[in-house]
C-alpha cells in the first residue's frame, strides 16, 4: 500500500513543479490512495498541495478513498481530502519513501 501511495505522490510532485513553472494557482493531481487501479483526479490549489507535503505522513485523496485502518482524514475540502497515516510502522515506511527527504 505504501509503495502505491508513494508512487502516486511522486507523480504529483512532478505535476506540482510543472504547474508552478507555469505560474498556475491549482492543478489536477492524482489521487494518492492505496488502490493501484485508481484513476481519480483531484483539483487542489498548489498552496493546499504544499500543506499536504509539509508532513511526509500526509496524502491527498479523492473523497471516500481513505483506508480507515491505516489513515485518518484530517481535512475535507471540496473535491479532495487530506489524510494522515497512523501507526508507527506505517508512518516509518511512508517517511522513508517521501521523495522530498530521499
Amino acid at each position: 500500500m505504501a509503495r502505491t501511495e508513494s508512487t502516486f505522490r511522486e507523480v504529483n510532485e512532478v505535476i506540482a513543479r510543472t504547474a508552478a513553472r507555469f505560474d498556475a494557482d491549482e492543478a489536477d493531481f492524482v489521487c494518492e490512495c492505496s488502490d493501484p487501479e485508481c484513476a481519480h483526479r483531484v483539483t487542489a490549489a498548489l498552496d493546499d498541495y504544499e500543506r499536504v507535503r509539509e508532513e511526509p505522513t500526509q496524502f491527498l485523496l479523492a473523497p471516500g478513498h481513505e483506508t480507515p485502518t491505516v489513515e485518518q482524514v484530517i481535512e475535507r475540502a471540496p473535491g479532495f481530502q487530506i489524510v494522515r497515516k497512523v501507526g508507527s510502522t506505517v508512518e516509518r515506511i511512508v517517511r522513508g519513501l517521501d521523495p522530498r527527504t530521499a
